[in-house]
């Protein structure tokens, strides 16, 4: 269990928060770690070199790599800090950070140097007290690392869950950080594993390399390794050696393959091949879904109002959500194409010559959702409590009524008391925003701007580059889908409610979020509403 210490309950909060496939998208993890983040800088300057990537793109990427050096206690020190944010700062007209260059090598040295200990550096930085540090960058970076590392969400949720909540053994969290900086010092593990189909094309011959199992050598393999197999009905099967992390990203990367195997089956034969959703590794007492939950797009304002059915609304509005639709699929290259194209298709107008845009118009629209999508989540956990604040909210018949009560507590200075970690961390978050709304916007704001940004960058390296593999498009999406989900949501709302075209909930969100905590600006609940 976890010792007593207000600061680090806050960043292991915030930890199941980022680790949770159900965490909502005002409390998820939006960025990738400074390590994956100085690869992508590297990445795109290969992708400017091929004519991929423009300088201004590689010169983006580059300036988020230098903010995220820059406020990390972790990574490298005053000297290493120096010289790295140097390379970064390489003048864009000048062609930027030139692919296999010195100034690339200078990054990716330190890239390797600094990311080698990075969660162990953490430790050692917590050790010697918490001051000058924020839980919540603490965290972010923290679990970001870990993601990048290749870890699944999933297992870090049950490691982090086990340690702190039933382990007899009272830990530190520097002491729990140099912990998983040993598990990942470890070289990965190489699992054997077997995924089912029910239906599946038969092969016409099985070459002595081929993975593909029969039924019978199927049930050979599983009762040699003590699964049962009764009720299992089965149509083959597939043998793989997966390296991985852990468990669930072996079951994770296998999943990947066998949506590999669906496009060539769908594109070389008329068949079609449906995996059961399991995965048997060997060594482990029972099966784990192939397909764990993930973060995804959700736009509910489709069924607040009544919209599922309708033929009515806007075809703009209709083709957008069609277009993120991807999102949700197991195609991590669709998706990455889909969601920019749902935020182009709304978010681009008369005057644009640039498309990155879109990006920053749709950074403007989410953030200005987060003030009323974390009163309102939070309204809910205090109703939960009961007494007389909760006949107040449960009286309430909007949403907007909800969080008014709730930051009308946070205002009078009598915040309420909440029994969980997160939602006193997320407390925490949106009463610092009550008190100074401008400047903790426009941090919301750029860090959402940053995450569009990533999609279009890598939107752009896989429909001109081919590049499906690449460094971060696996964390760009975990990132960005909620993002996604959250300014179409938003999107729709307005579509629907007020027949309001998206450029022109674009310029709301950008007059309030220049003028929110102004005398001329709006109230943080109301950033969306008419001006």
């Amino acid at each position: 269990m976890l010792n007593v210490n207000a600061f680090e309950n806050h960043v292991v909060a915030r930890l199941l928060d980022f680790f949770h496939s159900k965490t909502p998208w005002q409390r998820g993890l939006w960025e990738s770690g400074v390590v994956l983040t100085l690869r992508e800088v590297l990445q795109a300057s290969e992708a400017l070199a091929a004519g991929v990537l423009t300088p201004a793109a590689l010169h983006s990427v580059a300036g988020y790599a230098v903010e995220l050096v820059g406020r990390d206690p972790a990574f490298g020190d005053d000297q290493q800090k120096k010289i790295l944010q140097g390379a970064l700062r390489t003048d864009a007209k000048n062609g930027g950070i030139h692919f296999n260059g010195v100034d690339y090598r200078v990054v990716q040295n330190l890239a390797d140097v600094l990311g080698r200990d990075y969660l162990s550096h953490w430790s050692g930085c917590l050790q010697s007290g918490h001051g000058g540090i924020r839980p919540e960058r603490a965290a972010r970076a923290i679990a970001a690392h870990l993601l990048d590392s290749g870890f699944s969400s999933d297992y870090l949720h049950r490691w982090w869950s086990y340690k702190i909540l039933y382990d007899m053994k009272v830990y530190s969290l520097y002491q729990l950080l140099e912990e998983v900086h040993k598990m990942l010092s470890r070289p990965p593990k190489t699992h054997e594993l077997i995924v089912v189909f029910e239906h599946a094309p038969i092969p016409k011959t099985s070459a002595a390399s081929s993975p593909w199992l029969t039924n019978k050598e199927v049930s050979l393999w599983l009762r040699a390794n003590s699964f049962d197999v009764r009720d299992l009905r089965q149509r083959g099967g597939v043998k793989l050696e997966i390296t991985a992390q852990d468990i669930f990203a072996a079951a994770e990367n296998a999943a990947e393959m066998i949506d590999r195997l669906k496009t060539r089956v769908s594109l070389g034969t008329y068949q079609r091949i449906v995996p059961i959703n399991r995965v048997w590794i060997a060594g482990e007492n029972d099966p784990i879904p192939l397909r764990s939950a993930r973060p995804r797009v959700e736009v509910h304002a489709l069924s607040r109002e009544n919209q599922v059915y309708s033929s009515t609304f806007s075809g703009q509005i209709g083709a957008g959500i069609e277009l993120a639709a991807p999102m949700n699929s197991e195609i991590t290259s669709a998706a990455i194409a889909g969601g920019w194209a749902a935020i182009e298709s709304l978010m681009t107008g008369p005057g644009d010559k640039e498309r990155v845009l879109a990006a920053d118009r749709m950074a403007k629209i989410t953030a200005c959702s987060f003030p009323r999508a974390e009163l309102t989540a939070l309204s809910y956990k205090l109703e939960e409590q009961g007494g007389a604040i909760a006949a107040q909210l449960r009286a309430c018949a909007t949403n907007r009524a909800r969080a008014a009560v709730l930051a009308g507590l946070i205002t009078r200075g009598v915040p309420p008391v909440f029994p969980e970690d997160s939602d006193v961390a997320a407390l925490a978050r949106i009463s610092a925003l009550m008190a100074d709304p401008n400047r903790v916007l426009r941090d919301i704001e750029h860090h959402i701007t940053a995450a569009f940004r990533r999609l279009y960058r890598h939107r752009n390296m896989v429909l001109h580059w081919g590049k499906t593999n690449a460094v971060g498009v696996k964390s760009c999406l975990r990132a960005v889908a909620p993002l996604v989900g959250a300014g179409l949501d938003r999107i729709a709302h307005a579509a629907f409610t007020e027949k309001l075209e998206p450029l022109e909930l674009a310029a709301r969100a950008e007059i309030s979020l220049g003028t929110v905590g102004g005398p001329s600006g709006h109230s943080p609940l109301d950033l969306l509403e008419t001006i």
